[in-house]
């Protein structure tokens, strides 16, 4: 009888990456250095994206949903660079005006002596950039695909919040709506921030969800912490929308006498004790200030209004409820009467995306019983709420409210297509 091996699909998908990693090393010569470091990107970003799929024990159908969302952020990567070129744009992408002065910041900060001294007051992600640049060269394909490469790992991760609060069909439905959704394709490969900040976020969740078992998986916990991580550096003002689900489920675990109250206060302190000694709770106090004072507050609506897409409503109220008002925007706007006010592509492609997410929100209404008598169900969508308060501390602008609020939609796709499953284990319920 002759022997046969048998490899699991997962294997064999492990085996096609490094395949393709391998391939690419051996082509140096013929496709030159340069292209070689982009494919790489792409094959390790693949490589990671299957480690954690099978870490977490997933089907072999999530690979095949990596692989794609890895083709149709390729695709629209490529063809937008053609298009940008054809237009004289050298590379940038319409309405990219925020990654043309990260560009810009990077390339004066490598002609100067001291980064810290050409970018000081500037946001970290140009700092991340510069590095980029130092390493491989002024190129900013380097950043776009490392940015592309952030968002395809973050379909495993997806899809395991789905088999956690929903089941199969919710984890399906969060993993394919990520890979497809035209904001999250857009702005994962422009040379923006918001694919990491979005990521760190979906990474977070893993340690707010742990916190509601009786015993926290240390898998979750590094999980989760590395996203604490990566939003202090990249957006720290984000970290209130992970405080908040955190202080309301302690606070109900203290008033129910829940065993696992002192050991959560325990974890919250020492994690609390050491982000205080970085320079993100300063930056947040400043953040809040800024966005709660007169002055503050005049500037912002100076920036915001300084374009067509400004919010002037929100602009006439007062500093204090000033983020109150801009919450409904943060969650519904561009409003169906806004669709065809602005001249943009891009916010007529937000326009389209919100009609698909009135849809989507229907169906979350449709199943809010279920998803609140789910603890996990629950955490998530008071994770995903507060993410949108966290945006309405931004600019009264449709632009910057569609790519701030990119992490809170990711983190509602596990619930959209909710279906009641046996409850998990638990610390107590919120």
């Amino acid at each position: 009888m002759p022997f046969k091996v048998v490899l699991p699909d997962k294997a064999l998908w492990l085996f096609f990456w490094a395949g393709l990693a391998l391939l690419a090393g051996a082509l140096v010569p013929v496709i030159g250095t340069t292209a070689a470091i982009y494919f790489l990107i792409v094959v390790l970003s693949g490589l990671i994206a299957v480690f954690f799929s099978t870490l977490f024990g997933h089907p072999p159908l999530v690979l095949k949903i990596i692989l794609l969302a890895i083709s149709v952020r390729v695709v629209m990567l490529v063809l937008l660079k053609i298009y940008s070129y054809q237009n004289g744009l050298d590379g940038f992408f319409p309405g990219d005006i925020d990654a043309l002065a990260y560009h810009g910041d990077a390339v004066k900060a490598l002609a100067t002596h001291s980064w810290y001294e050409a970018l000081q007051g500037n946001l970290s992600y140009t700092i991340f950039v510069a590095f980029l640049y130092n390493l491989f060269g002024i190129d900013m394909m380097i950043p776009q695909l490392i940015n592309l490469g952030v968002t395809i790992i973050i379909v495993p991760l997806l899809y395991e919040l789905g088999m956690r609060v929903g089941g199969k069909k919710a984890a399906v439905a969060a993993a394919l709506l990520w890979s497809l959704f035209p904001s999250a394709i857009f702005w994962s490969i422009s040379l923006l921030k918001d694919a990491f900040v979005v990521f760190g976020m979906v990474l977070s969740s893993f340690l707010v969800l742990s916190l509601t078992k009786a015993k926290i998986s240390v898998v979750d916990l590094v999980i989760g912490l590395s996203g604490v991580v990566i939003i202090s550096y990249m957006r720290p003002q984000f970290l209130l929308a992970i405080s908040i689900p955190v202080l309301i489920y302690l606070a109900v675990q203290f008033f129910r006498g829940n065993s696992s109250f002192l050991r959560n206060c325990i974890l919250i302190i020492a994690a609390v004790g050491v982000f205080s000694a970085t320079s993100a709770g300063d930056i947040i106090v400043q953040t809040f200030g800024s966005s709660t004072s007169d002055e503050g507050v005049d500037r912002i609506n100076e920036i915001a209004l300084d374009g067509g897409s400004g919010i002037h409503i929100v602009t006439l109220f007062s500093p204090e409820i000033r983020w109150l008002v801009q919450l409904p925007f943060s969650v519904f706007a561009p409003f169906p009467w806004q669709w065809f006010s602005f001249s943009q592509a891009i916010y007529l492609m937000s326009a389209f995306e919100m009609l698909c997410w009135y849809v989507l929100y229907y169906y979350m209404w449709k199943n809010r019983k279920d998803i609140f008598k789910n603890h996990t169900g629950k955490m998530i969508f008071l994770y995903a709420f507060s993410i949108f308060i966290a945006v309405s501390f931004s600019l009264p602008n449709i632009g910057s409210i569609y790519r701030y609020r990119l992490a809170a939609m990711a983190m509602l796709l596990p619930l959209i297509f909710f279906t009641t499953r046996k409850k998990n284990k638990r610390a107590g319920p919120l």
